[in-house]
Order: structure tokens, then C-alpha cells, then sequence
């Protein structure tokens, strides 16, 4: 069996058989990697008295009774998440059983060649055939395999300070790999039409999954790489400078950042753009208000031809990402072989919880089926989906699921009772936050919206919800008016009558974050 799939055979396949394929993958690594391996999934299984051999799909999580597994899970125990094949129940183990447990996942995983690699040096070290050369050879396998070499951050946005995810050379492979697959399906539609990626990278450089796997998978799929980063050490004025110098064609960056700075930038200075190109965007929720504004910026500079694509991932997903392939179109698991995406929604405040079916959407939760030392299995990451669509892909024949409008966890985190409720109880009213700013944005004369959810009285946390809105509009709108429509609207939506504050556009980004802007804050205090 093959690591990954290569976009032409995710293609040329159904989703049975690449569901098959996960399955196997799935099974083949609980059984000979996770639980041998990993010290919170082993205590995890034997707490529950489940064997892992039972385990046959994802699904099967659910019914034998297994929890889903939190941030808050994985940040009291950093350590107890990495794959360590040298102890087992705190005890170091024998190298031969580390062998054996190797050996028989890459048996049940498909993996002939590697199986035949690590077999044949293991027995010239039993029958002292080459036994050292063998020896060092199959150290530097596992080494390269499981040992930690770096790290990047999750968001610690909804869950507190970040923590770090930890990678191995082998990870970083798959992750490139993968990574780059997303970039493909953005241009795939014009690569017969020969379309050349000049690509510039703008997310803000720092030790998490969006700068380092984008700069990974650019690199590997780009004909030329301008590797920037958003307005840090160069400022955004000179990016734009160096994107007309340099021909780029294709622009990944976070929504915020892209539509609310980098495009202003465009148009104070004009340059003159190639005519086709495209965008990657990532890290935040992607409203239709923002692709139309970003198409229509880089229009007035000569890019007319744009598609506008969104990508995710997170820093647990590591080596796995999901990516558009139409512009508002739904989401593919481009790493199926990589992470399996299943969708579940909570039945109680308690944790309880079920699939759902397609039609329902739900809370994306993840089951890595190959990488190693930080690994996740029922992994509730909190971004939730509106719905799920399985079938041929319109657009790019992919027979795979689709999932649409992602509302990412740092954007509703802050209010989510069970890692992700997307509606919240606001003075009594029920109100859906993500849909009240999509609302807001599409008033033409409204620019950019902050929602902020707080108490009456900020230390008493039995006192009175208040919903305000931090609104920027454009130059020349009535503010008189807007007031009264940014009220009227957000009544119909809520049921709740804001308060609405205006704000200078730059002001605003400051206060919200600059270049990852935090569209909703919750700030309430909780009762003790």
C-alpha cells in the first residue's frame, strides 16, 4: 500500500476503496503503533477495557464507548501524547519487541517494502551476518521514524497558552508532501493552460503548521517561491512591491490579513499584477463577503483571472490538510491515508456524543492513521461544519466527502461549553455568532465587524450578557443609519439588541489582532 495518494490517483479512485484503504491504515496503526506506543492512548483503552483489536473503523470509537480526547487532555500531558516505542507502561522494553511491533504494522499496513527492509537487517543481526552495519542501519530507521526533531505551537487562542506538537523526519515528509497536494487542486484547473505558480507566502512566520507546512508544500509545488512573511520583517508595502517585481501569480495567506492590510496596500499603490493568479487562504473562517473583496482588489491592479481557495489544517492534523478545489465550494481530505476526518455532534454536558450523518455536519474530530511522535485518535478539534456532502465532486471528480463552512475553534472557542457549541445562550436569546457576522459583512457599507460577548458588570458573572459589535464602514457611509441597520439586522438575527461601537478600520485590526484578526471574543467571566 501506498504512504499517500498523489491527487491523479484520489482522482482515479472511488471513495470505497480509498475507504478501504484508511480502514486498513486505521487498523493496522491503533493496534501495532498507538497502543504499543503511546502512553496516553494505552492507559486510555485499558481504563475502558477496550481491545484495541476491536477497534475496526473509526466509527467503532464511538461504540464501544471510548471518549473523545480534548486539547485540555492533551496539555497536561504533552509527553504522554508522543509515540515512544522504548517504554512500555513506564518500563524500557526489549529492542526486539520494538522490532516485532514495526514489523507487524508494516505487514498489516501494506508497507512490503519497509517490512523487508527492517526484516532483512534484523536478521543479519540475529545470524551475526553484518550484524554492525545492520545494527546502525536499522537504529538510524527508528530514529528516523520516531524521535522528535521539532515542534510548532497549537493555537492556544480558545484553550490558553499553546502547546507545542512534535515532529519527527518522517512526519515532515509526509507533512511537504501532503501539504503541497493542497496547492495543486488550486491550480489544477489551469495547469493544461500552462499556468506557471510564482508563489508568495504571507503567513506570519512563527512556529505553527500555517507558515512552515505552506512554506513546505510551496516550495515543492511552486516554479518560484518569494518566501515572505506577512507584514513582520518586511513591511506590507514592500510585499506588494516585491510581488509585482517578482511576477507572483499565487498568494496563500491568513483571510484577515490578506483582505483587510494586504489588499488595502494594493490599491494605495497600483502595482501591475499578472492577469491570472490565485489565492490560498487559511487559519480563519472564509466568508463570501471576503472573497468578493479580495477578488475585486486584486482586479483593480490587473489580476482579473483569480480563483480564491480555501485550505485547512491545524498544528495536531500535522501531516494532514484538507483543501477547496472551486471557489465556495466544499472542503476535501486531500491525506486520507494520513488522518481520517469523521464529524460528531454532543448529546449531553456531559461529553456524550454520536457520528452524525453526512447531511448534518458536526465538530470535526481526527484519526491519525500514519506519522509519529505526537499522534491524536478521537481527537476533538472544535472547528465545526455546516454539512457534509458525499458523492463525485462537480467540480473536481474527487469521489469524496465535502465538508462546508468551516467556523474555525478560535473563532467560537471562547464560548463553547463542550469544545464547540456553536449557538450560545446571549440575555436568554439563542444566538449563532458565526451567522450574525456573515450577516453583518454583507452590508456593503460595513467594512469589517468584531463581536465581542461580555457581562454588564466584567467580575460578576450573574450579571446581565451584554452582545457588542466593534464596527468599522466605509468612508462616506451614514453613521446615523448604519446604527439603526446594524441593530435592526442583528435583532431579527438574535433577538438581542447590541451595542455597537464604530471604529476606525486600522484601529479595529489593532484591537482585534492585527494579522490573525479574532472576529469573536467572549470575555465573560465564568462562575467559580
Amino acid at each position: 500500500m501506498k504512504r499517500l495518494l498523489s491527487f491523479k490517483e484520489l482522482k482515479e479512485k472511488s471513495y470505497s476503496e480509498i475507504l478501504r484503504m484508511q480502514e486498513r491504515k486505521f487498523r493496522a496503526f491503533i493496534r501495532y503503533q498507538v497502543y504499543p506506543n503511546h502512553p496516553f492512548y494505552r492507559k486510555l483503552f485499558k481504563e475502558h477495557g477496550v481491545d484495541p483489536f476491536n477497534l475496526e473503523t473509526p466509527e467503532d470509537w464511538g461504540k464501544h464507548g471510548l471518549p473523545l480526547v480534548r486539547k485540555a487532555d492533551y496539555k497536561g500531558g504533552l509527553r504522554e501524547f508522543v509515540l515512544n516505542p522504548q517504554q512500555k507502561d513506564g518500563e524500557q522494553r526489549n529492542p526486539s519487541e520494538i522490532i516485532k511491533n514495526l514489523l507487524s504494522y508494516y505487514k498489516e499496513a501494506g508497507f512490503d517494502k519497509e517490512r523487508s527492509y527492517v526484516f532483512r537487517r534484523g536478521l543479519k543481526v540475529k545470524l551475526h551476518i553484518g550484524a554492525g552495519k545492520a545494527r546502525q542501519e536499522l537504529m538510524e530507521h527508528i530514529s528516523h521514524r520516531y524521535t522528535p526533531r521539532f515542534f510548532w505551537f497549537s493555537s492556544g487562542r480558545a484553550s490558553g497558552l499553546p502547546s507545542p506538537v512534535f515532529l519527527t523526519y518522517y512526519d515532515d515528509e509526509l507533512m511537504r508532501a501532503n501539504m503541497a497536494k493542497s496547492g495543486k487542486m488550486a491550480i489544477d484547473p489551469w495547469i493544461d493552460d500552462g499556468f506557471s505558480l510564482r508563489a508568495q507566502n504571507l503567513f506570519p512566520c512563527a512556529p505553527h503548521l500555517g507558515f512552515f507546512g505552506v512554506d513546505g508544500g510551496l516550495l515543492q509545488m511552486a516554479d518560484f517561491c518569494v518566501r515572505t512573511t506577512a507584514g513582520g520583517a518586511i513591511p506590507t508595502e514592500k510585499l506588494v512591491q516585491l510581488a509585482e517585481l517578482f511576477k507572483v501569480t499565487g498568494f496563500a495567506a491568513m483571510p484577515g490579513y490578506f483582505r483587510n492590510i494586504y489588499c488595502r496596500s494594493l490599491k494605495a499603490l497600483k502595482p501591475k499584477l499578472e492577469k491570472r493568479g490565485i489565492v490560498l487562504l487559511a487559519g480563519e473562517r472564509i466568508y463570501n463577503r471576503v472573497i468578493d473583496d479580495i477578488k475585486d482588489a486584486l482586479a483593480e491592479v490587473g489580476m482579473t483571472e483569480t480563483r480564491v481557495i480555501g485550505g485547512w489544517a491545524a498544528s495536531e492534523t500535522k501531516i494532514g490538510v484538507a483543501a477547496q478545489c472551486a471557489e465556495k465550494g466544499g472542503y476535501h481530505n486531500l491525506s486520507p491515508l494520513a488522518f481520517a476526518i469523521r464529524f460528531v455532534k454532543f448529546t449531553d454536558d456531559r461529553g456524550g456524543y454520536e457520528f452524525t450523518s453526512p447531511e448534518e455536519g458536526g465538530y470535526i474530530t481526527i484519526f491519525h492513521t500514519d506519522g509519529s511522535a505526537s499522534m491524536f485518535e478521537g481527537y476533538l478539534m472544535g472547528d465545526h461544519v455546516d454539512k457534509v456532502i458525499v458523492d463525485k465532486c462537480e467540480h473536481c471528480g474527487l469521489e469524496m466527502p465535502r465538508f462546508f463552512n468551516i467556523s474555525r475553534e478560535s473563532e467560537i472557542g471562547a464560548q463553547m461549553q463542550v469544545m464547540g457549541i456553536q449557538e450560545e445562550k446571549i440575555k436568554g436569546a439563542t444566538v449563532n455568532l458565526t451567522a450574525l457576522r456573515e450577516a453583518l459583512l454583507a452590508l456593503p457599507e460595513i467594512e469589517e465587524v468584531q463581536i465581542v460577548v461580555t457581562k454588564s458588570d466584567p467580575e460578576d458573572p450573574y450579571s446581565l450578557d451584554v452582545l457588542s459589535l466593534n464596527v468599522a464602514i466605509r468612508s462616506g457611509a451614514n453613521k446615523a443609519s448604519m446604527q439603526r441597520e446594524v441593530k435592526r439586522l442583528t435583532k431579527a438575527q438574535t433577538e438581542v439588541t447590541p451595542v455597537v461601537h464604530f471604529m476606525a478600520l486600522d484601529a479595529l485590526l489593532e484591537q482585534a489582532g492585527g494579522l490573525k484578526f479574532q472576529e469573536i471574543v467572549d470575555s465573560r467571566v465564568r462562575p467559580a
